[in-house]
């Protein structure tokens, strides 16, 4: 294999942006029904928490992905052709504070150019400018150009993300017409540790479309991703529960938001409705809202902050 390593410097706007509720659910279980060994608002937070850290995985993993163009035998860490050609874009998109840069490194096929692994090293501790910090690796294994028909990526991913492990692979495979859609079906099994180290096993079967955007490469406040499917979890505290994307309200990432703006996301226990949560109507906010069903027979819906840590054992 051909081989070279180099701080890519490169903005978020180079890749990020290149290229019916379940007819199962009858009904709805009470608090003190679910077989849940916490409450449904620790659980709830604890699947967000996952949601939240894995956007970030994705954001670098489609960093890297997109800018696979400019990986050739004259980008080197001896050249500075990438710096000078983005320049205008890292000073307004800059990903990592000051200097701190994963060091990447780059392996060609022997014959072509394909397959690709890019191999992602953060170290001990590479920090976003929003204040996150990974350390760690992810591999991306790419058999053809992200966005060319049928191209897979496998990734491998042995990160902690804000003192949360990663371990895991995922799969993403392109889905859309090249230069008409851009849409990607994904699977994935991945374990999460949290710091008081609970885990929490999540499968996933999704898929992600960018809606508007496409024709803007370089202008990220246009662009819009909208993501369905569902995750099966089941954690250390034997908690079993499925999520799923309502068909009808995705969820919905904005270029210019860290976080997922709308969407609602349905919970259930053995295809049972126990908890739902609603991530709002756009605003680029942390704050979502879960509603469920308490002892009472109640309605209730509270807010939750997107990315807090709840997963303590009920006393």
């Amino acid at each position: 294999m051909k081989k070279f390593s180099f701080l890519l410097v490169v903005s978020l706007a180079v890749v990020f942006f290149s290229c019916d509720k379940s007819e199962d659910v009858i009904d709805v279980l009470n608090e003190d029904q679910v077989e849940l060994n916490n409450t449904v608002k620790t659980v709830v937070a604890s699947e967000e928490l996952t949601e939240d850290v894995m956007l970030s995985v994705d954001y670098e993993t489609d960093l890297f992905s997109f800018a696979q163009a400019d990986f050739d035998e004259a980008t080197t860490s001896t050249k500075c052709a990438v710096t000078e050609r983005y320049c205008q874009f890292l000073n307004l998109w800059k990903r990592y504070k000051t200097d701190q840069l994963p060091d990447v490194s780059i392996e060609f096929g022997e014959v072509s150019r394909f397959p690709m692994t890019i191999t992602i090293n953060y170290g001990d501790s590479t920090v976003l400018n929003n204040g996150r910090v990974i350390s760690g690796t992810i591999i991306i294994e790419l058999t053809a150009a992200p966005c060319a028909d049928g191209a897979v990526r496998e990734i491998t991913l042995d990160l902690v993300i804000d003192g949360i492990a990663i371990d895991g692979w995922k799969r993403i495979e392109y889905t859309g017409e090249k230069g008409v859609s851009k849409m990607f079906a994904s699977t994935s099994e991945l374990t999460f540790t949290f710091p008081d180290e609970t885990t929490l096993f999540r499968s996933e079967d999704r898929t992600k479309e960018w809606v508007s955007g496409l024709d803007t490469k370089w202008d990220v406040s246009d662009d819009m991703i909208e993501i369905r499917g569902s995750v099966t979890c089941v954690d250390s505290e034997q908690n079993e529960y499925s999520k799923t994307i309502d068909a009808e309200n995705p969820l919905v990432r904005i270029g210019t938001c860290r976080v997922i703006v709308s969407g609602l996301v349905i919970f259930t226990q053995n295809q049972i409705e126990f908890a739902r949560l609603d991530y709002g109507d756009g605003e680029c906010d942390n704050i979502a809202t879960y509603t469920y069903v308490n002892d009472a027979g109640e309605t209730v819906t509270e807010e939750i902050e997107i990315g807090i840590h709840l997963r303590l054992r009920d006393k």
